[in-house]
């Protein structure tokens, strides 16, 4: 079962995308969390949105369970699991709109933090999580590990 998820999930992003071999895997074991590590099955790397939704559907209909990941700064473990299919969103970066009237920006998951920040600034906004990890850690990880920082406690 694993050679055909790798070879359906290669179709889908490119064999360069999906990592597979330990040597390989070992890179995505463990997050900012000293002392805990995790070895996935496999490791993904959509670059669109397509992408993420075929790959999505290709490991539900296989039944194998995934872990969304971004850049691997977090400090809770939320990224790690044994025995799954690792899925780094880091390839996905574009900041898509922001609308500073309503005080929206559309990003995808692999976007910094710091990028973010910068490009609301420009319009008199502020994206207020701001962890030590601001200029690595990205928007995906932010809204799953409920990011802060010293500006949340100012402006919530």
């Amino acid at each position: 079962m694993r050679d055909a998820l790798l070879a359906t999930l290669s179709a889908i992003v490119g064999p360069r995308w999906v990592k597979s071999r330990a040597p390989e895997l070992v890179a995505y074991d463990a997050d900012g969390l000293p002392g805990y590590r995790a070895l996935p099955t496999l490791a993904v790397f959509p670059g669109t949105r397509d992408e993420v939704v075929a790959v999505v559907r290709a490991l539900a209909t296989a039944g194998v369970s995934f872990v969304p990941r971004g850049a691997g700064t977090g400090l809770s473990g939320g990224a790690l699991a044994d025995d799954i299919v690792l899925l780094g969103l880091n390839r996905l970066t574009q900041i898509l709109h922001v609308d500073p009237v309503n005080r929206i920006a559309v990003v995808e998951p692999g976007v910094v933090n710091a990028k973010l920040s910068r490009a609301v600034a420009k319009h008199g906004l502020q994206y207020a999580p701001d962890p030590s990890s601001q200029s690595v850690c990205t928007i995906g990880g932010n809204v799953a590990e409920n990011a802060g920082g010293p500006h949340c406690l100012k402006y919530g």
